[in-house]
């Protein structure tokens, strides 16, 4: 990640009787060699600064960063500490002169300064990620975290904080790992993360066999019925799901996400009559819309009461998503079997106009990624100092 932009000369008030139009002509040439990629030459125009106003706080961060800039990391160091002993608010000081500790090995003194620039400025990606940076690499994990999490939030396609918020997530995933094989070599849980894994990779069959292990050691587990019947309803297996979600229900009675969970298996499986009770309490127990009331829409339809149907599809068309898109399809096909003939075809073209827009943004997702691949290849693995 380029620093360049962070390399602004800040503002040059009066400073100790200096001549001020000489200290501003000073600054320019700097600056202006800086934009440049003319480090040597900034250096000397800032060195000069501080010689002409040596209390002044910018003039030694801006000699710090030229001596940055330079690759002369331990000359750099003095200076922008100079610069923080002048002016302890002095912006930005902190952060580069935490970059210039972890490069120089100074882990410590690199921790304590990147924290102090996370504590001044909580909204800076930058400071965030280096704080990051330097958590990660010093064994750290768990504490990279939390800064590189927000600075994703305040930069959301930024490849360089992507890139080290994956490294830091799954380094804690292994060290957790590792521990929970430490402690039980057996333990149903690796195996339920395994499984987990495997469905994030749609690795649907290995999944089932991991749940599967899993439940053989810890059958009492619902949790795990209930994803071995979600990846059974991946691959269509809905009587193996159906069983599935039975053993979740019956292990956790009355547990409204057990019973959607069975009943929903049941609609898509052609037994919408058989689920109609069940989806009834369901939806009485939430008391909102929910993907429930899609599923209880198409009970209801499967039990040719096109009312009650309608009733709840709309009631589903307020979800958004998929479910959304399903239920105004529904919808029309209750409003025709009502005889709504125009209201009907109103319900068909909204299902039309959210599936078309549902398949335009899936393009642009994909051509997003894409891009997103093509820069990534051309990119650093890492941002490795000023730049």
């Amino acid at each position: 990640m380029a620093l360049a932009a962070g390399l602004v000369t800040a503002g040059h008030g009066q400073q100790g009787g200096a001549d001020q139009q000489q200290l501003q002509a000073i600054f320019q040439r700097g600056s202006q060699a800086m934009h440049q990629g003319n480090a040597a030459e900034a250096e000397e125009q800032f060195r000069a600064a501080t010689r002409l106003a040596p209390d002044f706080a910018e003039a030694w961060l801006d000699l710090g960063l030229a001596q940055l800039k330079g690759g002369k990391l331990t000359e750099a160091i003095p200076s922008i500490r100079q610069a923080l002993k002048l002016d302890p608010s002095v912006r930005g000081a902190h952060l580069f002169l935490g970059i210039a500790e972890y490069q120089t090995d100074q882990i410590g003194d690199a921790l304590t300064d990147l924290e102090s620039a996370v504590h001044e400025d909580g909204n800076n990606p930058e400071t965030l990620l280096w704080l990051g940076i330097v958590e990660l690499d010093t064994g750290h994990p768990d504490q990279a975290i939390g800064p590189l999490d927000r600075a994703s939030e305040l930069a959301p396609n930024d490849i360089g904080i992507l890139d080290y918020r994956v490294q830091a997530h799954m380094a804690v995933a292994r060290e957790s790992y590792t521990r929970i094989y430490k402690l039980d070599p057996g333990s149903w849980r690796l195996h339920r993360l395994n499984a987990q894994i495997d469905a994030q990779a749609r690795q649907h069959t290995q999944a089932i066999d991991e749940y599967q292990q899993a439940i053989s050691i810890a059958p009492k587990q619902a949790d795990l019925y209930e994803g071995l019947g979600w990846e059974y309803r991946q691959t269509g297996q809905l009587d193996l799901a159906e069983k599935a979600f039975e053993e979740q229900l019956k292990l956790t009675p009355g547990n409204p996400i057990a019973m959607y969970n069975l009943a929903s298996t049941q609609v898509d499986a052609g037994q919408g009559t058989e689920a109609l009770p069940m989806l009834q309490q369901v939806v009485k127990l939430y008391g909102r819309p929910t993907v429930a009331d899609y599923y209880l829409g198409r009970a209801y339809a499967d039990a040719g009461k096109n009312q009650l149907a309608a009733a709840e599809y709309e009631k589903a068309t307020t979800l958004g998503g998929e479910t959304a898109q399903r239920a105004w399809y529904g919808l029309g096909q209750a409003y025709k079997g009502l005889g709504r003939t125009a209201d009907a075809r109103a319900a068909v073209e909204k299902f039309q106009q959210l599936h078309n827009a549902a398949v335009q943004a899936r393009a642009k997702d994909i051509e997003d990624w894409r891009k997103l691949n093509a820069t990534a290849v051309g990119a650093p693995a890492a941002p490795q100092g000023v730049q």
